[in-house]
């Protein structure tokens, strides 16, 4: 007799550990999904992710089968903690912008749109196959939003465990609305819901140097004619300038004395710069910047009094030295592309500038007319970019630009009386530069 119950009870924990193994096996192919999942998805740099619900391969309704299986996968896929997952609401609010239906049968086009406005770099979906005995064929796709291509694939069968969608249950009354379960999301994604951004809209920040040799402008000007020039070196007490001129009395004196188009040296601009495309043409940039200028050693011509210009020799490299850091800003115009964006535009800013003049007398030292002069000036910067966009990444773009720039500016040797003194920086510069998308 003992024997008897003995064989039964160990008959009855068989059935109950089979039963609950089944189970447990069922549970597991779902983790089997977000498993393979996870190792296809492991190279993305995006982690972000969309999961699609499920459809029938067969194109019969699922809305409550594709549904579930999706809804599971989320689950096994939060848990892993290995990807961000869109939440379900934002994701119904986008496919319903894009006008897709919620069966996870999407084209090419329509896979790299919902890459774009939700920010994925990839999306799970799939197809439900029914097969005999309750049981359903799971194919789960993990395709990459920009090429539409699968990286990644699962295929499992699990047990039908809940009722509805199938063809065994289309005889039967239909069953209460099914309610998207609710899961608990980490904290960053209970905040509001981001604002949806076009295909082609987006924000950059930009890190670029320049190279150029602008010519300078150099005038003095005293509307007193108190700028006193000498013929030799021997009366460089009574040289306002540091510089002479052969053949003029000694000393001379001046109204105004102008170079025009000096060569200069220097380099820059070093330079960033923060600012975004709408989704269609326009788009503007804040760009903050530093360039160094010195007038080159160089044979040129000079004007006095405004009369014909004269043969002049620069001997010194350091003759005028002119550090610019700019403020400005640009209203954009591009033509929107995958690849490359080409875009032109016109720039305003503001220079704050710190000019060095060595052998040019004035009162920034002291009270006493003396050199050296060093000068602030605010001067005002006007500029015209033509360049393109290159995206070398996803989120990384090569920057080229060919700008014309002018950084005009009014000095006064430290308050000379009658004294207007004027420097005019111009020219072509070519830029490069990496660039960052937000």
């Amino acid at each position: 007799m003992r024997r008897n119950i003995k064989i039964a009870v160990m008959l009855l924990m068989g059935t109950v550990f089979f039963n609950l193994g089944g189970t447990a096996f069922a549970e597991d192919k779902y983790d089997q999904i977000a498993k393979e999942i996870s190792e296809a998805g492991a190279g993305l740099t995006n982690k972000k992710i969309a999961i699609l619900p499920f459809s029938y391969a067969d194109g019969r309704a699922a809305a409550k089968d594709g549904a579930i299986v999706s809804e599971r996968i989320t689950m096994r896929l939060i848990k892993q903690q290995k990807f961000e997952v869109v939440e379900r609401s934002l994701l119904d609010k986008v496919m319903g912008e894009l006008k897709l239906q919620s069966t996870g049968m999407m084209d090419a086009t329509s896979t790299q749109q919902l890459g774009k406005l939700l920010g994925v770099q990839a999306i799970v979906t799939g197809t439900l196959v029914e097969m005999q005995a309750g049981k359903i064929e799971v194919n789960a796709r993990l395709i990459k939003t920009e090429t539409a291509q699968a990286i990644g694939a699962s295929q499992v069968d699990v047990e039908k465990d809940w009722v509805g969608d199938a063809a065994t249950q289309q005889a039967q009354p239909q069953p209460q609305a099914y309610e998207q379960p609710a899961y608990a999301q980490p904290a960053v994604q209970q905040a509001a819901a981001p604002r949806v951004r076009g295909k082609y809209q987006y924000g950059f920040f930009d890190v670029f140097m320049g190279f150029g040799s602008p010519d300078m402008k150099l005038e003095f000007t005293n509307s007193n004619g108190n700028i006193r020039i000498t013929n030799s070196a021997g009366s460089a007490a009574y040289n306002d300038l540091g510089l002479y001129c052969t053949g003029c009395g000694n000393p001379s004196y001046f109204k105004s004395v102008t170079w025009d188009k000096l060569k200069t040296e220097g380099f820059g601009p070093l330079a960033f710069r923060v600012g975004g495309f709408g989704n269609k043409a326009l788009g503007g940039d804040i760009e903050f910047s530093y360039e160094k200028r010195n007038i080159a050693a160089q044979d040129t011509t000079w004007s006095l009094n405004g009369l014909a210009p004269g043969s002049f020799k620069f001997s010194v490299n350091d003759y005028a030295t002119v550090k610019t850091f700019g403020i400005s800003g640009d209203l954009l115009i591009r033509h929107p592309g995958e690849k490359i964006d080409p875009y032109l535009g016109i720039g305003l800013g503001m220079s704050l500038n710190s000019i060095t003049l060595p052998y040019v007398k004035g009162f920034t030292q002291s009270s006493v007319f003396s050199k050296p002069v060093d000068e602030f000036a605010i001067g005002l910067m006007l500029r015209v970019p033509v360049g393109m966009r290159i995206k070398i990444a996803d989120k990384t773009q090569l920057v080229a630009e060919l700008r014309y720039e002018m950084n005009t500016m009014d000095f006064t040797r430290g308050g000379v009386s009658g004294e207007s003194d004027h420097i005019t920086l111009s020219g072509v510069k070519f830029l490069l530069g990496m660039g960052f998308d937000f």
